[in-house]
């Protein structure tokens, strides 16, 4: 099974939205905000087929295995954080919980969201999606690379760890 890992396509928004939905506690997010599941999917695939946003087709990398996307990564730099997340709060809302948290700053090239399919989890594709967008950072020029993660994802910072990735703080 070859997996090709490469730049996300205007046209694939919609699939780039389900699959950061994925890795999102959609409960929390839908209460929150006061919206539906197909409301959010909408205001993301939105998102994703424009440039400046932050889960941007631009800022996306996918992985495809036969002609089907499995999985996506979106990283951006932390210094353009509010000007791409600008397009969302605007979509569902200045009282949204997406308005109220920062999770990045000037100087760092930011992880944001990364989902892979469920039955293609457990192949390593994951792995070569943060791998590629730390490639993607070193040669913007780059630095420092970050992320965040949730402690109620003891395996998702297990594969930050192996990945490389240190703890800094709580955000």
């Amino acid at each position: 099974m070859d997996i090709i890992i490469r730049q996300a396509r205007k046209e694939e928004a919609a699939q780039i939205a389900e699959l950061f939905m994925l890795a999102w506690p959609l409960e929390e997010i839908m209460e929150s905000n006061s919206v539906t599941y197909n409301q959010l999917h909408e205001s993301i695939t939105c998102a994703a087929s424009n440039e400046e946003t932050i889960y941007s087709y631009e800022n996306t990398l996918v992985a495809e295995i036969e002609g089907k996307v499995v999985g996506a990564i979106c990283a951006y730099d932390g210094a353009d954080y509010l000007r791409l997340k600008q397009p969302i709060v605007d979509s569902l809302g200045p009282d949204s919980g997406f308005a109220q948290v920062k999770e990045t700053e000037e100087g760092e090239f930011y992880l944001d969201s990364i989902g892979v399919l469920s039955e293609y989890r457990g192949q390593g594709i994951a792995s070569r999606l943060f791998e590629a967008q730390c490639e993607r950072a070193a040669s913007l020029g780059h630095k420092k690379v970050g992320l965040i993660v949730d402690v109620d994802k003891p395996q998702a910072e297990a594969l930050y760890k192996r990945l490389g990735f240190v703890y800094l703080d709580d955000r």
